[in-house]
């Protein structure tokens, strides 16, 4: 089951639906049990870069799901938000020639004697590798996409296009290989300092592990669609270059290697973790905390004024009619206190219904890995709401995406709105690595977890009978349920709003496929 949801993974990444130039939207299966959605946000010349993302999630009356069991709180503890800079675009030939490209400063900084005794360069070469690292990912992952012949509609002859592109990979991939590494070795005729020299060797780990895989995912595009000596030679050149990555990492003293017979418990955990130190470099520190908590209080100590002026009073009149020792005085009392005690909790709940209309449910403050610079804040607001709120455009793409024309009809729907506003200071963002790649926006990640969702979901297999040629058959039939998401976008360049629609389809074990549906605007 693992497999099918990493290949649905992959089949879904290529199912890309730009909203707009400002905004890009991706949604796909992480895992069995977690949807992503991934937004892109550009970053705006002015001072500040505005964006607000609603998102109607159409849950079927059948699974169960409302205010009343999954809450706020529920909403939030499945959901996980990573926010990260986005990668900087570079060509592979670009890498090698741009002023700008990590590979070209890190040259211009080992070129220079002495720079292993300045803190600051030893700082930037790090820093370096560590870019080098995500945009090498990024772009071999792009010239892999471009190979496939999934990728491209209507291909006369498949075969023929991955072995042109084959050749090209290899030949931009090695050449970029050779000149990285006549590069970096230059860290290594220095006497750097001991920590520097660690970490180095983990980044370049880390890169050489990022090179294996993407000549084993080549390997495996051409074992697929070439043939004879075409696929014989490009499999040869491609082999070579594992083996070539293989001896270099053991050159650098990393014995662990994946092996046929093991559970390779080790390497996974390895790579993952130098997957994470090679990525901190793009992603962002995020502060949590409720928002309104100060306007919350002060709206509670108001209604806890009102419900004691209203006690105090019937108290005072009831002793200025009746005397203070008195019977009535007694009655007066205990109704004063409980309808203060009532007014009071009224009023707390009115308050707490008067701040969702105007604040959100969090706030987010985004700033540098190492909290030295603000660079904005997101606000999150999740709440259920009835479909006469949901936006007269978005329940046309919620009706258009029916899978059938019973979809949705004649039963009610579970809407979940939620909502997220963003803001970035633009021009903060220069200072995050001066000099170096051109920082174009923020990418915002929120894996949200569906397993709520699952619980009153029947049996996703189920048998029914089918008669043929006069004898019952029990023949399988699939049990699966539609979870409609329509996103509303908001900001930027383009002032009219922007829609994706997307349907996610679940079993009781999970996810079964995500999709991206048409919308016409």
């Amino acid at each position: 089951m693992q497999g099918h949801a990493t290949g649905c993974a992959r089949q879904l990444w290529k199912q890309r639906r730009f909203v707009a130039q400002t905004i890009q939207q991706r949604m796909l299966a992480h895992d069995r049990f977690q949807v992503e959605m991934r937004h892109f946000y550009r970053l705006q010349p002015s001072g500040k870069s505005q964006y607000r993302i609603t998102t109607y999630i159409f849950l079927p009356q059948s699974l169960g799901v409302h205010s009343g069991v999954y809450s706020q709180r529920e909403f939030y503890r499945r959901a996980q938000n990573y926010v990260r800079l986005r990668t900087p675009d570079f060509s592979l030939q670009a890498l090698r020639t741009q002023p700008r490209s990590p590979l070209v400063q890190l040259q211009n900084i080992l070129s220079v004697d002495g720079w292993e005794r300045d803190a600051q360069k030893c700082k930037r070469v790090l820093t370096s590798l560590k870019f080098l690292r995500a945009i090498l990912n990024s772009r071999l992952d792009r010239r892999l996409r471009r190979m496939n012949p999934r990728s491209r509609r209507a291909l006369p002859d498949p075969a023929a296009h991955v072995n042109t592109e084959a050749d090209r990979y290899i030949e931009d991939v090695s050449a970029f290989a050779s000149y990285f590494r006549g590069v970096v070795g230059l860290i290594q005729r220095v006497n750097a300092s001991p920590g520097l020299i660690q970490d180095y060797r983990l980044t370049e780990e880390s890169i050489s592990l990022v090179l294996e895989e993407s000549y084993l995912s080549a390997y495996q595009l051409v074992e697929q669609y070439s043939a004879g000596d075409e696929k014989r030679r490009l499999q040869a050149r491609l082999e070579a270059l594992i083996e070539q990555e293989t001896a270099y990492r053991s050159a650098l003293g990393c014995s662990i290697q994946l092996q046929p017979d093991s559970d390779n418990e080790e390497y996974l955990f390895r790579s993952s973790a130098l997957k994470k130190f090679t990525s901190n470099v793009l992603y962002l520190s995020a502060s949590v905390e409720a928002e309104g908590r100060t306007l919350e209080q002060l709206l509670f100590a108001v209604a806890a004024g009102v419900s004691m002026i209203f006690a105090t009073v019937v108290a005072f009149y009831f002793q200025a009619r009746f005397g203070t020792f008195t019977f009535p005085v007694f009655i007066a009392l205990v109704v004063g206190y409980m309808f203060k005690d009532r007014i009071k909790e009224v009023g707390r709940l009115l308050s707490v219904r008067l701040l969702r209309n105007f604040l959100f449910d969090r706030r987010t403050t985004l700033e540098t890995y190492d909290r030295s610079n603000e660079l904005g804040y997101l606000r999150e607001k999740f709440n259920f709401v009835p479909m006469a709120d949901v936006p007269l455009a978005a329940q046309e793409l919620r009706r258009q995406g029916q899978a059938t024309g019973l979809d949705g009809n004649g039963q009610e729907e579970s809407i979940i709105c939620y909502t997220k506003s963003v803001t970035l200071f633009s021009q903060r963002f220069e200072s995050i690595f001066p000099g170096g790649p051109a920082l174009t926006g923020v990418s915002d990640i929120l894996r949200l977890d569906v397993r709520p969702f699952l619980h009153k979901m029947a049996d996703p297999v189920q048998r029914k009978p089918l008669l043929r040629e006069g004898r019952i058959q029990w023949v399988r039939a699939k049990k699966v349920y539609h979870v409609h998401l329509v996103s509303v976008m908001e900001g930027g360049k383009d002032a009219k709003p922007r829609y994706t629609s997307s349907l996610l389809t679940l079993n009781r074990k999970g996810i079964v496929r995500v999709e991206s549906l048409p919308t016409g605007k």
